[in-house]
This record gives C-alpha cells, structure tokens and sequence, in this order.
C-alpha cells in the first residue's frame, strides 16, 4: 500500500528522476538523428550487450574494427575510400548512440527497483513504469533488428524499421512525460474538466495523435531519402502534385515505398498539423478559457510557426545535416509542448 508519509518529498525525488529520464531520452532522439545523418549507423556490425560497452583503446582494437567493417556491403558499395580515420568518426557516433541507450536502460530500471523497494511509487502508477520499462527493453532490441537489416545486401536500414524505431523512441518520451506531469499533479489540487473545455481537450488529445503519424512519415521520409527527389516548395517541381506519385504498381504501395509519394504525404501532414494548431488557437481566443492556456497555445502556434519554416529550409537545402537535426529536434519540442497544453487542460483553475 501506498505510504503518505512525507508524500511531497516521494513525489519530488519521483519526478526529479522522471525529468532526468525525459531529458535522456530527447537527447537520444538527437543522437539518433545524427546518426542517420551521417550514415553512421552501419558502422559497428555486432551487437554485444557486455562486451560492446568497452571501446577500441588501441590501434590494434582500431584496426580488427575496420577490417570487420570492410567485410559489409556498406563498406564494399559506398564507403571503399574511406580512411581509419574516417571510420573512426562515424563509429564514434554510433558508440554513443548504443551507449546513451544502454544509459537510459539503468537510468530508469535503477531508481525504479529502489522505489518499488521503498513503496514510494503510488500503486495506481506502478503498471505504467512497467510498461516503460518493457518499452525501453523493446526499443533497444528493436534497434538492433533495424540495424541488422542494413547489413544485407542492400547497404540501407528497411525504412519501416527506421520510422517504427523513430516513432517508439517518442512515444517513449511522451509516455514518460505524461507520468512526469500526471505525479506533478498529485500535490495540487485538480478540477474536473467542464463541458465548455473538454472539447479543447480532445482536440489536443487528436493532436498528439496526429504529431505522432507525422514523425512516422518524417521516418518514412528519411529511410527512403525521399527528402531528395524534390526541393521546391509549395510546389513539387512545376507542378502541386507530381505525376509520378503513382509510379508503382499496385497504386497502394505507393504510399509506403515511392519517395515522391512519401515526400508527398509527409508534406501534407505538416499542412494539416499546421491548420490544426491554428484552429486551437483560434478556439482559445473565441471560447473563454484561462489566459494561462491562451499564453501556452500561443507558445504552440510559435513552435509550429518555427518547425514548418525548419521543414521547408531542410527541403530546400537538400537536407542538409544540421537544418535536419533541428527540424527533428522541433517536432519534438512540437510533441512536447503538445502533451503540456493536454496535461495541463483538466487542472487549469478558471
């Protein structure tokens, strides 16, 4: 049973460590984005969880390394001219990829076990550290099986594995921002939501839903390179929508294997989620909520404002590495400001 004593000093050691793992993990979204960017995530061709731990220290280690390496497709088909010390860079990258995951492992499972030990956890919030944690192992697990599938023939990770690894690292970070706000809110007193807000409720709630699909396609975007096959905006080349979205056959394929379909989509999610956030915006200034909600929407109309102007210049600029990193680092601040206008909805004082 749940243990009341010195419940605000629980709740804050809880939240200071659920803050700590957000923070992890946003950051390894960021590391993740490097890493596709810079074609660094072929660069180890094992997987060990103990022993991958330890990095090369000597040139030997550097050297069994590289040669491991020049016995894959990627080194064979794209990278033959590539020095040890160009090697060097790229595996670096993805060592702190795999390492930053290994270290948001025990940063969660540590002071979880010691919570649970010491009843600090209320028992209605147990399931869902659970069910991070069997996410977190998932995610890591399914890193590898992407990893993997760019170890074949083809030098590229399948695509639906890259955005499906994408989309649970967010959805990872959301859950975990939802307990963050949701043991916040145990040391205040809450409101039930009226019928006059819930509506605003639910459309947040669509939202986030929608952020969601639209980072999926921006990893269907990114595994297929179609950020590439066209760089104009509005327009696709001469025209809004280009013939050749229907190139393959069956016609549905299209929209999961054509480039220029997917560029497509992704393209018109942004819109989509852009007249969203515009239309929250204006129910907040017509229907009489709190000026707190009204200050945080404008926050989200800003980041969206900034995110899609980011879409276009990493289209327009070829995606280039760092306007890309940015832009992925919006969405998630997008997602992120997303599920605080939602938390914070049914606990706004009128």
């Amino acid at each position: 049973m749940y243990n009341m004593n010195n419940q605000p000093i629980k709740i804050k050691y809880i939240h200071c460590w659920l803050i700590t793992c957000c923070v992890f993990v946003f950051t390894m979204i960021f590391i993740g984005g490097l890493t596709r960017l810079t074609d660094s995530g072929l660069s180890i061709v094992e997987w060990n969880i103990f022993s991958g731990i330890f990095p090369p220290l000597i040139n030997n280690d550097w050297i069994e390394l590289f040669e491991k390496y020049k016995q894959f497709p990627e080194y064979k088909l794209i990278n033959k001219n590539i020095s040890l010390d160009d090697f060097k860079f790229i595996f670096w990258i993805e060592y702190i990829h795999r390492i930053w995951g290994r270290l948001i492992f025990l940063i969660f499972l540590i002071p979880l076990i010691i919570f649970l030990k010491k009843k600090y956890i209320p028992k209605k919030f147990k399931k869902h550290f659970l069910i991070i944690l069997l996410l977190i192992i998932l995610q890591g697990l399914f890193g590898w099986y992407m990893v993997k599938s760019g170890l074949n023939d083809i030098p590229d990770v399948n695509h639906y594995r890259l955005s499906i690894h994408l989309t649970m690292a967010f959805i990872i970070y959301g859950y975990l921002l939802f307990l963050t706000f949701s043991i916040y809110d145990l040391k205040k007193n809450k409101k039930k939501l009226t019928t006059k807000n819930k509506n605003f409720h639910l459309f947040n709630l669509f939202l986030i839903c929608l952020i969601l699909i639209t980072i999926f396609s921006g990893g269907m975007v990114a595994g297929l390179d179609a950020g590439l096959v066209y760089n104009t905006f509005p327009l696709m080349g001469d025209v809004f929508i280009p013939l050749d979205i229907w190139e393959l056959k069956p016609k549905f394929i299209n929209f999961f294997e054509n480039p220029v379909t997917v560029q497509f989509e992704h393209r018109i999610l942004g819109i989509i989620t852009f007249t969203l956030i515009l239309l929250i915006w204006l129910y907040a200034r017509i229907k009489n909520l709190p000026l707190s909600v009204k200050r945080k929407v404008n926050i989200l109309l800003l980041v969206v404002l900034i995110q899609v102007s980011l879409g276009i210049a990493t289209l327009m600029s070829y995606v280039e590495t760092t306007t890309a990193l940015i832009h992925q680092s919006g969405a998630l601040i997008l997602y992120t400001v997303s599920i605080w206008i939602f938390k914070s909805l049914p606990f706004v004082s009128k």
